[in-house]
């Protein structure tokens, strides 16, 4: 039950007091003032919490507690809600230990929405837009399209009017600056001058959202909300290779990717069917956070800080709304509980990001994507161009099935009359010549340069017995070559199956004859290179060289089998084996080995195959390794748990991937939504909070504040739209195109609200914050756009766009 005499209320006062002729609106006039539990009531029992009242949930607030209702719709004078705030006695709320007081008008305010029957309403923001009826206006011919209309309504019930067009040049400079973040040119100038009507105003226009520089100026603000950096922003503050995913994302804004695509791809791009290289790169976004890689750091205390960030982010980016505090506790301000908020969280918790060190300068997980467009064409092309080829290589045949299985039939008989395998190669020790370093600071071993010895000199060898085969031998760091060689013993001819690894660069030879060369930077790992060589009876020298370009070097030698000659080791192992046991690679060895002989053309086949896997490889070296986001498969996934007070070392009860109650629910089929669940739901157009958080950092770009001054919190503390109506018929208006960006800026720069001249009118002193945009506002440049003029209009700036970042000095 309620009691009076025993209540602690507490009033966040951030509400403005709407004019006597309007009626009160409960999200507008009074939520703010019940605002989520700051205005609060406790019960006798203060330990345990009861009679808690929430005066942000309608049922608590309507709830009869043994005859005193806090409100009681149409009757002020039986509402507690009313008696508390008009007490002058112990009753009174707020307190006066608060500090804290309503005015005559915000109590007026309160009864006269208890008075007109206490309507409810769910907080604005939480409400699926609707797009309202554009309003009238008057016959003055200033307004030449629907978001001149909403402004210049808000101007008349304020009594004032707009202000008149820029002069042209204002205007020239204006739109060039905001669509391309550079000035006009002198020739661009003079032409506009020469003709500043509305029909070419509308060409400058094409012409600027057609630009290369468009792209670039309209990144800006996503890398300022993904926090992208080319380094990682802690200690030494090493690079990082971000930047294909920056270049990835001008590119898409270039070509107008809608904004739904965007969002699914830049969150879950990896998570789609058959994804594609440049899909899997969009995730990059999610990668773009500081990352602390100091030595005595705790690798998962740093994972679960990225994920956090990466959880505040998005609720940052798409939805306008401040999640961090809920990492501790139940949001003070917003229905976002602590539950909810891991639920979130739990989305972004299963990517196999260990919290740990960094590999070739970046975090795993990572892809290898290729940054140069012709040469990703020309990539593309040759994948598909060998997919054709193998089609035709391996592809389905009915009509040789009979004749293949008789061909495996008897190849094995052959295999097995060969009685191979009863002596086997024997391998002698490992000698070591080496390390190499040059002269004069330079290698003198390339990897693919003059051998030593070449010029005479004598060569070293030394007995090593720290090669292993089979383990991996890490090499002394710098740059560097060693050599190894041993001594192979073939009791007959045969062909030899061996693997290799290595840090950097390798070459073998067995005998004089190059069997393997790769140029390289990378670790050294077991089975990275797998050839099969033919030797003769007798010895062979097995020779290994290999290159260290820097750190830690290494090598790795195992002999993986053998076969008779005229067999590969790979058909020898697959004939042995019957046919529904086999490996998709093994019964693709046995087609090739039967259809090489019995099938016209197919020399030709595999020589084309071999020409674009070699094209392929070549196009890959000029790969960069790019942080990307991944998903755990099934039998590893994590358990999410609530952590208290956000602490890592804290886990409590587990959640599930999930939204908060607020917001559209995902897990209405009974299926465990992922990131991709959330990411189309965030592009939906149902969504509540998505479009309208976008057109007003559409709006904030170009006006330099948005209709929503607060565009990183849409919550109960944020600010109110200035103009709901607008923000509302921006927001439905942008679903409806199809998530067209370009639209969207298009309609913002050719509006008359845009083109006003930046001179403040003797009225505006009432309204210093251009909230009603009675005039052009004139924001400052951003810091990128200042250099970029000065370089503009020195004639220094160059125009070519993209590749690896310039790294200054500190």
């Amino acid at each position: 039950m309620l009691r009076p005499g025993s209540c602690t209320w507490i009033v966040a006062l951030w509400a403005l007091v709407p004019c006597a002729a309007q009626e009160v609106s409960f999200t507008r006039d009074v939520l703010p003032l019940l605002s989520d539990r700051c205005f609060r009531c406790h019960g006798p029992d203060e330990a345990s919490r009861e009679g808690d009242l929430r005066l942000d949930d309608r049922e608590d607030v309507f709830r009869d507690r043994g005859g005193i209702a806090v409100v009681v719709p149409g009757a002020p004078e039986r509402s507690e809600l009313v008696r508390r705030i008009e007490a002058h006695d112990d009753d009174q709320m707020p307190p006066r230990s608060s500090n804290l007081a309503l005015s005559d008008d915000e109590v007026g305010l309160l009864r006269r929405w208890i008075a007109e029957g206490a309507a409810w309403e769910g907080h604005w923001a939480f409400e699926a837009p609707r797009a309202p009826a554009t309003p009238p206006v008057a016959g003055d011919g200033w307004a030449r399209q629907p978001i001149d209309a909403f402004i210049a309504a808000g101007l008349a019930r304020a009594g004032r009017r707009p202000s008149g067009e820029a002069d042209p040049a204002a205007l020239l400079r204006r739109v060039t600056l905001d669509l391309t973040g550079l000035p006009p040119t002198l020739a661009e100038l003079d032409a506009f001058l020469a003709d500043p009507s509305g029909e070419a105003y509308a060409a400058v226009v094409e012409r600027l959202l057609a630009s290369p520089s468009y792209g670039e100026r309209m990144a800006w603000p996503w890398l300022e909300a993904g926090r992208y950096a080319d380094t990682d922003g802690y200690q030494g503050d090493p690079t990082r290779t971000a930047w294909p995913w920056r270049d990835w994302l001008v590119r898409q804004l270039n070509d107008n990717r809608p904004f739904d695509e965007l969002t699914v791809e830049m969150l879950a791009g990896d998570l789609l069917p058959d994804a594609t290289d440049e899909q899997r790169l969009a995730t990059g976004f999610l990668r773009n956070n500081a990352h602390n890689g100091e030595g005595g750091r705790i690798a998962e205390e740093t994972r679960v800080e990225n994920v956090f960030d990466r959880t505040e982010t998005v609720g940052t980016v798409w939805m306008g709304l401040t999640l961090t505090c809920a990492r501790c506790h139940d949001h003070k301000y917003d229905p976002i509980s602590q539950r909810e908020y891991y639920e979130m969280f739990a989305f972004f918790d299963q990517t196999s990001e260990t919290g740990g060190g960094r590999s070739g300068g970046n975090l795993a997980p990572t892809m290898r994507f290729v940054p140069g467009p012709a040469e990703r064409v020309e990539l593309a092309h040759a994948r598909a161009g060998l997919a054709a080829v193998e089609a035709r290589l391996f592809g389905p045949r009915p009509e040789l099935d009979d004749a293949q299985r008789a061909f495996e039939a008897r190849e094995l008989a052959a295999l097995q009359a060969a009685g191979f395998g009863a002596a086997p190669t024997t391998l002698g020790g490992w000698e070591r010549s080496g390390p190499y370093t040059g002269e004069g600071g330079e290698l003198f071993g390339q990897a693919f340069g003059p051998e030593p010895g070449a010029d005479g000199a004598e060569v070293v060898w030394n007995p090593d017995a720290e090669l292993v085969d089979g383990e991996v031998l890490y090499l002394p760091n710098g740059v560097n070559v060693f050599y190894f060689r041993r001594t192979l013993r073939a009791p007959s001819a045969r062909r030899l199956a061996l693997s290799f690894g290595s840090d950097d660069a390798i070459r073998v030879w067995m005998g004089a004859r190059e069997v393997l060369a790769k140029n390289t930077q990378r670790s050294v790992m077991p089975d990275q290179e797998r050839v099969e060589v033919d030797v003769p009876a007798g010895e062979t020298e097995l020779v290994v060289k290999i290159v260290n370009t820097g750190g830690r070097g290494g090598v790795y030698f195992r002999l993986v089998g053998e076969a008779p000659p005229g067999f590969s080791f790979a058909a020898a192992q697959s004939l042995q084996k019957p046919r529904e046991q086999r490996t998709a690679a093994e019964q693709r060895e046995l087609t090739a080995r039967f259809r090489r002989e019995n099938v016209e053309g197919y020399a030709a086949d595999e020589a084309e195959a071999a020409a674009l896997r070699q094209r392929i490889a070549a196009l890959e070296q000029s790969a960069v390794t790019v942080s990307v986001m991944d998903e755990l498969p099934a039998d590893r996934r994590r358990r999410t748990p609530i952590y208290g007070r956000g602490d890592y070392q804290a886990p409590g009860a587990v959640v599930t991937p999930g939204t908060p109650a607020v917001l559209p629910e995902l897990r209405a089929r009974g299926v465990v939504p992922d990131r991709l669940d959330l990411a189309r739901s965030l592009g939906s157009g149902s969504h509540p909070l998505t479009a309208r958080v976008a057109v007003n950092r559409a709006w904030q770009t170009f006006f330099g504040r948005g209709l929503v001054a607060t565009p990183e919190d849409f919550g109960r503390q944020g600010e109110r739209p200035s103009h709901p109506e607008l923000l509302d018929w921006l927001a439905t208006r942008f679903v409806d195109s199809g998530w067209d960006t370009k639209a969207l800026h298009r309609l913002i720069v050719t509006s008359a609200t845009y083109r006003q001249a930046a001179v403040v009118p003797p009225e505006g002193v009432d309204d210093p914050d251009n909230v009603l945009l009675g005039w052009s506002p004139r924001p400052r440049l951003p810091a990128f756009m200042l250099r970029d003029q000065a370089l503009a209009l020195s004639g220094r700036l160059v125009a070519r766009t993209g590749g690896a970042p310039v790294r200054p000095y500190q």
